[in-house]
């Protein structure tokens, strides 16, 4: 089967990202260990020519954490991590650093004091 454009590049993040940290595709259970990431939305924007399969992701992934430098310090790896993809399965990859940022904010929505990292990027691709 043939993996969509955003899924290709879902599954290689999440790979990636998964070597050093904990990362879960959905929210986790309450008694979860900090810090982890939680991958987010991916909003694929698709703009086919005539001879090739191309367009742009953008994503969101939310890094939670006790300890801010905990979380500071994911949200900078998830970007490197993010600037190294290339090439994943019948696209050729870049993410364009320019568009991409990251914000923590304190979370005060359970009893423990939490930080929020929230990384957007955008990812540009062609098909190879």
């Amino acid at each position: 089967m043939i993996k969509s454009a955003d899924q290709e590049l879902y599954d290689a993040l999440f790979a990636n990202l998964m070597v050093s940290n904990t990362v879960y595709h959905k929210i986790p259970p309450p008694n979860t260990k900090y810090p982890y990431i939680h991958m987010g939305t991916f909003y694929n924007d698709i703009n086919p020519t005539k001879d090739k399969y191309m367009g742009k992701v953008n994503t969101t992934l939310n890094v939670w954490g006790v300890e801010r430098i905990d979380v500071s310090n994911l949200c900078e790896l998830i970007l490197e991590v993010s600037r190294k993809i290339n090439v994943i399965g019948r696209f050729k990859w870049l993410c364009n650093l320019k568009n991409a940022r990251y914000r923590i904010i304190q979370d005060n929505s359970t009893e423990e004091k939490l930080f929020h990292g929230v990384v957007e990027m955008e990812f540009k691709y062609m098909e190879v």
